[in-house]
Parts: structure tokens; C-alpha cells; sequence
């Protein structure tokens, strides 16, 4: 056994980077999925039956409740207290409006009920028309960033290997963290951690074999198709054939799926029909419901060269699948992908088509996508420079939602960078490498 140990190759590997500056926490208001078409289908629902809200207070209700209720269905749930009493404030702002709509309620008649009605759906109109305008946020002034707080960190990996006798490679890293840190580039603001409290975390252990790698990280190996929503499997397989790679993402916790069911809007209805006059007793209010979470088992993903490019194809468990294709034409680089989602799937919703494209003069990069789902961030523009030790990006999209940020050696490896984006996240610091 000793003379196994002695015959196999081991190497043992560190690095790791140190960051320090200023930094602030921009506003945390938070765009929501536009609600005027949702809102709309619901409205015309119940455009005949208006007069079952022959007072103010009643419709009122109703404009409300469906309007925060259907706007949380279309976010996950994802409404908060805020954003609720915001929203109420909104509808508030026409008062009187509404109050002309009352006075025109003192009667019974279909006729009053009907020219009544009109003022309040042109209010609703106006009030949806106003949160779209701002990309569902609720209508108020943005939150008020952050003051600036002083961070530094240090993160090191350690990578131990050995090669066997008969040419396996086993592999583990493990990662330090310490110091509270800021991460500009993914949103997450500050780690939050004080003093010398840090974090240790095993990265993966990696087995290289004749037959693939075996990537082992639990709950922290990202699915193939869904990557942004589903990234907790255990287990990436990944190997070679001529040109064509393979690699599959593999859960092997237990499967939890129970059979689907889709998500419903949130309704008030009355229990009486269409009477001219209602109580708030003959008003029946059922909430939203969320659909069926998706428990992806496993995906699979396979990729090979095609005319100067590449193109893959993926797919999972759960019915979710993509495929895709990049190439360069006269200097600009091409790409396309088309995806559905698991959830989509289930949902019978249209795909997700993206095009992507990049052009680089010299030390300026440029790119641009553009995706086919109208949720008021179809297309977004990002440029690059580079040279002499200094680099500056800048990118934004559609929802004006915009980033700049930049670097400049000072030599010895460390850096001065800094950015800032449309939130009013902001730093500014030194980083090196080890």
C-alpha cells in the first residue's frame, strides 16, 4: 500500500484575492411583471356585471384587491407589505374622481351606474397605465440608498490532487473567506459580516477517469437548461467524444414532484348576480395561488462544432429544453438560443428566444441581445475597453436598468476599481491577486 502512495503524483495549490474600499447599498425598490393585460383579461370578466359594485367603497375594493393580488400572482408571491400600501396610495391620488363616481351612484338607475362605472375603469386605466410606465414599480419616489460603509476581504482556495496507478485523478478545493466583502457585479451588496467572522466552505471533489469527470458539490451544481432558477443538483458528468462534448447535471436527492398544477389569478365575485345594488356580504374574494414548483431530476447537455462555430442542445426531467448556436461572420460574433423553461412547459407558454451580438475594434468591445419575451427588457447594449492596465464597462437595457464600472493596474498585481449603477449601488477599492 505504501509503495501505491509513493507511486502516485500529488500536488497541492493555493490563490486567491484581496479586496478593500467603500460602498454603499443602493435602493432596494424592486420592478414588478407589468399587470394591465392580466388586469385587463379580469376587468372585461366582470364589464357586464359592474353594477353588483353600485357603491364606491365595493369597487373600490375591487380595483384594489385584484389589481395588488394579480400583480403578486405575477411575481411568485414576491409582494411586500410596502409595495401593497404603496400601490392603495396610488388608486388614493384620484379621489376625486372617485367622489364624482359617488355622487352619481345616489340613484339606482342602470343609466347612472354606467356613466359612474366609466369614471372609475378610466381611473383603473390610469393607475395601471402609471405602474407599467415605470415597469410595474409601484408609483413613488425610489428608496433611498444606502450610506457608505468601508469593506475588506480575503478569499483563498486551496486544490489538492493525486493521480493514481492506473491514471485517476482525484481532486478537492476548498475556500476561505474572510472579512465582510461587497459584490458589485451580481447585486448582492455587502456580506454583512462583522469582525473576524469568516466562512470555510468545501468547493467540490472532482474524480478525472478514462470514462468522464465526476464533479461532486452538493446542491450547488447548476442544471443545464433552467441554470438561473434551478441550480441545486449534486452531481456534473462531463466527457469527450471526437469533437462532441457531453455533460450531465444530476439530483440525487429525492424527487419531490407531485403532479402539476397551474397557478390561478386572484377573483371577487358577487354571490348574487347581477343585481343593481350589493353588500359587502354578496362579495366573495378567492386569492391567487402559485403553480406547481418544478423538482428537476436531472439535465443533459451536448455540444459540437458546426461551420467555424458551435451549437448544443439541452434538456431535463421535467420537459424544459434548449438549443443554440455561435459563430464569428466578418469579424462579428453571432449567437442564438431558444428555450423553454420546465415551468413554461407546463404552463404552455411561447419560447424564449434570444440573439446575441459582439464586434471587438482593437481595445472597444460592443455586443447587444435582443429576447422575444415582451416584459419590458427585450434588448439590452454593453460596451468594453481595454488597454494599458485600465478597463471600463458600461452595459444598460431596455429597463434602463444600467451599469458602469472599471479598473486601473497599479502595478504589483493590485487594482483600483469602481462602479455604479442605476440603483446607486456604488464602490470604490483596491483588489489584488495571490
Amino acid at each position: 500500500m505504501l509503495a501505491g502512495v509513493a507511486a502516485a503524483e500529488t500536488s497541492i495549490s493555493w490563490s486567491g484575492t484581496a479586496t478593500a474600499g467603500i460602498a454603499r447599498d443602493g435602493s432596494t425598490t424592486k420592478a414588478y411583471t407589468k399587470a394591465a393585460s392580466a388586469l385587463a383579461t379580469a376587468d372585461q370578466a366582470v364589464a357586464a356585471t359592474k353594477a353588483q359594485y353600485a357603491t364606491l367603497a365595493l369597487y373600490q375594493a375591487y380595483v384594489e384587491d385584484v389589481l395588488i393580488l394579480d400583480i403578486a400572482a405575477a411575481t411568485g408571491g414576491a409582494l411586500t407589505a410596502t409595495t401593497e400600501a404603496t400601490i392603495r396610495q396610488e388608486i388614493a391620488t384620484d379621489e376625486a374622481v372617485m367622489t364624482q363616481a359617488e355622487s352619481i351612484l345616489g340613484g339606482t338607475a342602470k343609466s347612472n351606474l354606467v356613466t359612474a362605472n366609466n369614471l372609475i375603469r378610466a381611473v383603473q386605466a390610469k393607475v395601471l397605465t402609471t405602474l407599467d410606465n415605470i415597469y410595474g414599480t409601484a408609483s413613488t419616489a425610489a428608496g433611498k440608498a444606502g450610506d457608505f460603509e468601508s469593506y475588506s476581504e480575503v478569499n483563498t482556495t486551496v486544490k489538492g490532487s493525486v493521480t493514481t496507478e492506473n491514471g485517476m485523478t482525484i481532486s478537492a478545493a476548498m475556500s476561505l473567506d474572510a472579512g465582510n466583502g461587497y459584490d458589485f457585479a451580481d447585486d448582492d451588496g455587502f456580506d454583512g459580516r462583522t469582525g473576524s467572522t469568516g466562512a470555510v466552505t468545501l468547493d467540490n471533489v472532482t474524480i478525472a477517469t478514462a470514462m468522464g469527470t465526476f464533479k461532486i458539490d452538493q446542491d450547488a451544481v447548476t442544471h443545464l437548461v433552467d441554470g438561473d432558477d434551478d441550480g441545486n443538483a449534486d452531481i456534473l458528468y462531463t466527457n469527450t467524444f471526437g469533437s462532441m462534448s457531453i455533460s450531465s447535471a444530476i439530483d440525487v436527492t429525492k424527487d419531490t414532484d407531485a403532479a402539476f398544477v397551474a397557478g390561478t389569478a386572484a377573483t371577487l365575485v358577487s354571490t348574487t348576480g347581477g343585481n343593481a345594488t350589493a353588500a359587502a356580504g354578496e362579495v366573495v374574494y378567492t386569492a391567487a395561488t402559485t403553480s406547481t414548483v418544478q423538482d428537476v431530476a436531472w439535465s443533459a447537455k451536448i455540444s459540437m462544432p458546426v461551420a467555424g462555430g458551435t451549437a448544443f442542445i439541452a434538456l431535463d426531467e421535467e420537459g424544459g429544453n434548449i438549443f443554440g448556436a455561435s459563430t464569428t461572420l466578418s469579424g462579428i460574433g453571432i449567437s442564438f438560443d431558444s428555450k423553454l423553461e420546465a415551468l413554461d412547459s407546463e404552463l404552455k407558454k411561447d419560447r424564449s428566444n434570444t440573439v446575441g451580438l459582439s464586434y471587438a475594434m482593437g481595445a472597444t468591445s460592443l455586443g447587444a441581445t435582443w429576447n422575444s419575451v415582451e416584459d419590458g427588457n427585450q434588448w439590452g447594449i454593453s460596451a468594453g475597453y481595454a488597454a494599458d492596465g485600465m478597463s471600463v464597462s458600461a452595459s444598460t437595457n431596455e429597463g434602463s436598468a444600467w451599469a458602469v464600472s472599471g479598473s486601473m493596474a497599479l502595478g504589483g498585481g493590485t487594482s483600483a476599481v469602481a462602479g455604479v449603477n442605476y440603483t446607486e449601488d456604488a464602490y470604490l477599492g483596491l483588489s489584488f491577486a495571490f
